[in-house]
């Protein structure tokens, strides 16, 4: 087993997305570790798109093979039946895995596979999609030229939260969409002034206030339905992680890039596959989407993208690959490039950067335990 965990990985790195399916797929699915069964996952999904009739008969086998399975696992199959775009199969698996595991008493996993199995409905039949939109028109415009933040949020971060709403409003402005994940993070919304807050409750799993990691990946496909429908709706959004803190103006930085239509971080981290093949990945953690025709077309093929994959770094990074990237340039405050009629700007890490130590405008970091007294200290404010 080990050899061939070892195999796929190395036949991943080399993009032979298929083969190391292949490899994986000799090996019970409760014998995987939880990255292989990940990569696993990853491989059918993008080697479906090269080889689709194969990557669908190699599916059937693996869930011929693992017949006696744990609703955990029937979770893992009902998202590789999503990653290759199987939807009416992975309702089935989901329906299975919430009644093995309500039977089994997995309430945590009977939960999660109940919300999964209730979002695919309201995905499949518009009803989501059109409550956001209802939702977004309570939302007013900007008319000072600030644009519209957006951010998840859950109990477990509300000391960041408040330091983030801070530097938020002092070095962006006040306009402020906040996606609540639990009871925790709707209330604690609601006692700040000139911030709306969007029940998201009904579509995370919690367990001892952890995030079931099946609903985890739902959180970035909201996320982006928010975003296309504020877009479309005329807002100029800003999509703002709650560890990428303003320290500097930001607005400045944005007139300075007026002719993008999606201002994104560079970095250098997942998809590893993007980054190998263009040499950069685009941060959804600090994106700008402006509202152009080009950036809502791009908008509806990332949401789309995102269904699929439920990741949207992914599936954003994923679309840039498919369209290609055009007259690529380094300036002194950005980089710029085209893709599909899209204009993208990158600002420079000097000014957007992934340290906590650098960055004159915002610092998007990985948190590690910091107190906010110590994040307050490292960002000098």
């Amino acid at each position: 087993m080990r050899m061939g965990v070892a195999l796929s990985n190395l036949l991943a790195r080399m993009h032979l997305w298929y083969p190391a399916a292949v490899v994986l797929a000799q090996t019970p699915l409760r014998d995987l570790d939880r990255h292989s069964i990940g990569r696993l996952s990853y491989a059918l999904m993008l080697s479906h798109r090269m080889k689709p009739g194969s990557v669908h008969a190699l599916f059937r086998r693996i869930v011929e093979d693992n017949g006696e399975r744990s609703p955990e696992l029937t979770l893992e199959l009902a998202e590789m039946a999503t990653r290759i775009e199987e939807p009416a199969l992975a309702d089935d698996f989901l329906e299975d895995a919430e009644k093995n595991a309500t039977g089994a008493g997995n309430t945590f996993v009977a939960d999660t596979a109940h919300k999964l199995r209730t979002l695919s409905a309201a995905l499949q039949d518009g009803s989501l999609q059109t409550h956001i939109r209802s939702e977004v028109q309570t939302i007013a415009t900007s008319n000072d030229g600030s644009p519209t933040v957006l951010v998840p949020l859950s109990g477990g971060y509300l000391s960041l939260f408040d330091l983030w709403v801070q530097q938020v409003q002092k070095h962006i402005g006040s306009r402020i969409v906040v996606l609540a994940m639990d009871d925790a993070a709707l209330q604690i919304s609601k006692t700040y002034d000139n911030i709306h807050v969007v029940d998201c409750r009904g579509f995370f799993a919690w367990n001892e206030g952890k995030l079931h990691p099946k609903t985890r990946g739902v959180l970035w496909l909201v996320r982006t339905l928010y975003l296309r429908a504020l877009v479309a709706a005329g807002h100029s959004v800003m999509v703002l992680d709650l560890d990428a803190i303003p320290v500097g103006d930001v607005l400045p930085l944005l007139a300075s890039l007026p002719d993008a239509d999606v201002i994104a971080q560079l970095d250098h981290s997942i998809p590893m596959d993007v980054d190998r093949a263009l040499g950069f990945v685009l941060c959804c953690g600090f994106m700008l989407w402006r509202p152009t025709v080009a950036a809502q077309t791009l908008l509806d093929r990332f949401v789309t993208a995102t269904q699929v994959e439920r990741d949207d770094q992914l599936a954003l990074n994923h679309l840039l690959v498919t369209d290609g990237v055009v007259e690529k340039t380094n300036g002194a405050n950005a980089m710029r490039f085209g893709s599909a009629g899209v204009q993208f700007a990158c600002p420079d890490p000097s000014l957007v950067s992934r340290s906590l130590q650098t960055g004159s405008v915002v610092r998007h970091f990985h948190q590690q335990g910091q107190s906010i007294d110590d994040l307050r200290k490292a960002l000098s404010i």
